[in-house]
């Protein structure tokens, strides 16, 4: 029987470890791959611990021999166990926190670091207190295993239940089967019972394969579903490195999120922006921030030019587009302050030209005046030329009708006379008729 368990502890340290170390080498990158490799690393102490004593030849399931503490070699594999041990309840808290991105101070590294310190602590506690430690010890790790597993359930099923897509869904719902196997599982038969019956902890019986199988359950979440590929990680990389200005406010302006573009171009850390109020940014302040919220109220979207302000108070221009979401406002501006300079220079080189085209008027219109009066002395001059030529074409013409009326009587008067003539002849030819 005893042989039986070597194998079944060997097997879940042989298999902890090369689910963990499958999931790393498959990205290592992720937070969420290299925390899951940890949480499989403490699991496979736990067992290689367990395995090793029954090579030794040591009961698990029951109290501790004190005269182990003259077996070097059981009291070292005893501390490996430990090792596994106290860190598994910190570990799986910090992966759920890293899973579901739950708030603020969950996700600050003081208070991560502060959850692996009460392991360290507990580790400490455990290398110097066994193979005899009192019952304070193991109440007190009990209760912080018992917190650590409770708070990670609490926060997967939070997440769980807020999720919309149905793949998130399926993938969450691997890891928290895996891991409520041996939470729940390890919890009443390694912990509870044997405190009951021992006033004590006594080592893992079942514990190691109740791990083993829950890994199982996440085995299939990875391969079927990509269970630590973290999307959400992906996307806070786009986020953090879109070249646009990024921040995310409360519905007050209060900033909770925002990207190292804006710190870069504010020439602020993140940590002095986050907990800002979006106010403080802006170049008018309370007036600009005034006139987001109206247009978002009336329109759900403001679409503007806004100055932020740097550390140094001087004004970047941006178009800013908010816009409003469940828990707050999202604020999108595109550094435009190169385009306000060339619309600068090119209302300059506009104003420049204007003043310019302006001169060239007023001298055109110097000349244009100028060259008017000297047409209007020259028609002046010919109006009195007119005239005068007028003057001597009219004497000119009476002139000749004088003449041509002296003419017309002449010519009348011979007519008169060659009637009279005419006339004597006429009476000398007849005279000359009678006295013949």
């Amino acid at each position: 029987m005893t042989n039986i368990f070597f194998f079944l502890d060997l097997f879940s340290a042989i298999f902890n470890f090369s689910l963990g170390y499958y999931v790393f080498f498959k990205d290592f990158k992720r937070t969420a791959n290299r925390v899951f490799f940890l949480l499989t690393l403490a699991a496979t102490l736990w067992a290689a611990s367990s395995a090793a004593f029954r090579v030794l030849g040591i009961p698990m399931g029951q109290p501790l021999d004190p005269q182990l503490g003259k077996n070097p070699v059981a009291l070292a594999w005893n501390n490996v166990g430990w090792i596994g041990i106290a860190f598994l309840p910190s570990i799986l808290f910090h992966l759920s926190v890293v899973i579901t991105s739950p708030k603020r101070i969950f996700k600050e590294k003081k208070f991560l670091a502060s959850i692996y310190l009460i392991s360290f602590i507990f580790l400490l506690w455990a290398f110097f207190g066994e193979p005899i430690t009192y019952l304070i010890f193991y109440t007190l790790f009990t209760l912080f295993l018992i917190s650590c597993f409770l708070f990670s359930f609490i926060l997967l099923f939070k997440n769980y239940f807020s999720l919309k897509s149905f793949q998130e869904k399926a993938k969450l719902r691997y890891f928290l089967i895996g891991l409520l196997i041996p939470g729940l599982g390890g919890t009443v038969l390694d912990i509870i019972f044997p405190l009951l019956k021992y006033g004590q902890f006594v080592g893992t019986t079942f514990s190691l394969y109740l791990f083993s199988l829950g890994y199982i359950f996440i085995a299939i979440g990875v391969l079927k579903y990509g269970l630590f590929i973290d999307y959400r990680e992906i996307i806070e990389t786009i986020f953090k490195r879109l070249t646009e200005l990024v921040i995310i406010t409360d519905k007050d302006g209060t900033i909770i999120l925002t990207n190292e573009t804006t710190s870069r171009k504010l020439n602020f850390k993140e940590t002095e922006i986050i907990g800002k109020n979006i106010k403080e940014l802006l170049e008018k302040k309370e007036k600009d921030f005034k006139r987001i919220k109206e247009g978002l109220e009336r329109e759900g979207i403001f679409k503007e030019k806004i100055s932020f302000l740097t550390r140094e108070k001087r004004e970047i221009p941006h178009l800013l587009v908010a816009s409003l979401t469940k828990e707050g406002i999202i604020f999108v501006g595109r550094d435009i302050e190169e385009l306000v300079k060339y619309q600068e220079r090119l209302e300059e080189e506009v104003r420049g030209r204007t003043e310019e085209l302006e001169k060239a008027k007023g001298i055109l219109e110097i000349k244009v005046k100028a060259r008017t009066r000297e047409l209007e002395e020259l028609a002046q001059s010919l109006a009195v030329k007119v005239r005068e030529r007028t003057t001597e074409l009219q004497k000119r013409i009476s002139e000749l009708e004088k003449f041509h009326r002296l003419t017309i009587g002449r010519e009348l008067k011979m007519i008169e006379l060659k009637r009279e003539i005419e006339g004597l002849k006429e009476e000398i030819e007849k005279e000359k008729s009678k006295n013949e």
